[in-house]
């Protein structure tokens, strides 16, 4: 019975969220946590997590995360799962169709341990902690935030395959990929070749003897497009009561197209701490993603065995895609390669 009773403690240990304002601490037992984990939030608000153990980091961290833009999290989760239509109608169908159309469909287990060795463990306790945020907030749907309210929607559970979606990847070359497949049906693999600079310079360019070229290239391309764009607003998908009438502007997560794909830029640099005051070194990273509201980054510390990493990601994927730790800093951005 002893033992027993040690192995159903397990399954419930508290989450300590301590904030630097002051009398604003706080302690929730969840299920699902093998060992008590500490959360700072400092001044910025990002959470500094501790933990005893690697399941146990990143559950806290999609808990953290999820509490903290948990609409974010539900349009991603419906971007994912191919289900916008749902809540904005039928002029998001082909970015369903889209979606479902492109969603992986190989061994999830083999997919998530290519991102990490224990990917399997990470995103599984990643989700496992986003949907204990979403049980908690629907225990008491008056304090959901103001988003889910003026489209009356809740949060649903999140699964593995959500986190891995590929819906708002850094990748751009899909439409390059199908011009030269559609080439390649005009004048033949060698014609190709011969008139384009490829690296390698001897791909293998022979179409798939499954593809209809008849339905390839534009339509695959438009459900494409449809999938990968920022989910837009407009004033009809408010509830009446929470529209403001002087205002009939769309209400867009959207960013403006610029015509140049060249003209904005990039910058990545390192100065040695040879050339600066403190003596410290500093890294700047470009990672070519939107400036918008919520951000498309997430910061977070996470501290556990083995682990002891700060900086930024994207909110609804665990770890630390862009940071530091005691032994070095990194990045990435996007880039037009095969």
């Amino acid at each position: 019975m002893k033992q027993q009773n040690l192995s159903l403690l397990s399954l419930f240990a508290a989450i300590i969220l301590i904030s630097c304002t002051p009398d604003n601490d706080d302690q929730t037992t969840i299920a699902g946590l093998k060992e008590p984990v500490e959360i700072i939030r400092d001044e910025w608000g990002i959470n500094h997590i501790y933990a005893k153990n690697q399941h146990d980091l990143f559950f806290a961290q999609g808990y953290a995360a999820a509490k903290d833009r948990l609409f974010q999290f539900e349009i991603w989760r419906r971007q994912a799962t191919g289900t916008v239509a749902e809540i904005l109608g039928e002029r998001e169908l082909k970015r369903d169709i889209g979606t479902r159309l492109f969603k992986f469909r190989g061994d999830m287990k083999q997919e998530m341990d290519y991102y990490h060795e224990d990917g399997e463990e990470i995103i599984t306790a990643y989700t496992q902690g986003v949907n204990a945020y979403i049980e908690e907030i629907l225990a008491t749907p008056e304090q959901l935030p103001i988003e889910f309210k003026i489209l009356n929607i809740a949060p649903e559970k999140w699964t593995t395959d959500v986190v891995i979606s590929r819906h708002q990847g850094l990748l751009g070359n899909i439409d390059l990929e199908l011009n030269v497949a559609r080439s390649v049906a005009k004048l033949g693999v060698e014609k190709v070749k011969d008139l384009n600079w490829f690296h390698p310079k001897d791909p293998d360019l022979k179409m798939d003897s499954a593809i209809n070229q008849e339905l390839l290239f534009d339509d695959i391309l438009e459900l494409y497009n449809a999938y990968r764009k920022p989910v837009a607003f407009q004033k009809s998908d408010i509830l009446p009561e929470y529209r403001d009438s002087t205002n009939d502007k769309t209400i867009a997560y959207l960013a403006e197209e610029n015509d140049d794909d060249f003209s904005i830029g990039s910058n990545n640099w390192v100065v040695s701490g040879d050339l600066t005051e403190d003596g410290n070194t500093y890294m700047a990273n470009d990672p070519h993603r939107t400036i918008a509201i919520p951000s498309l980054r997430y910061m977070a510390h996470l501290v556990a065995p083995g682990w002891n990493v700060i900086g930024g990601g994207e909110p609804e994927i665990p770890g630390i895609s862009i940071g530091h730790n005691e032994y070095g800093a990194w990045g990435l951005t996007v880039f037009r390669t095969d």
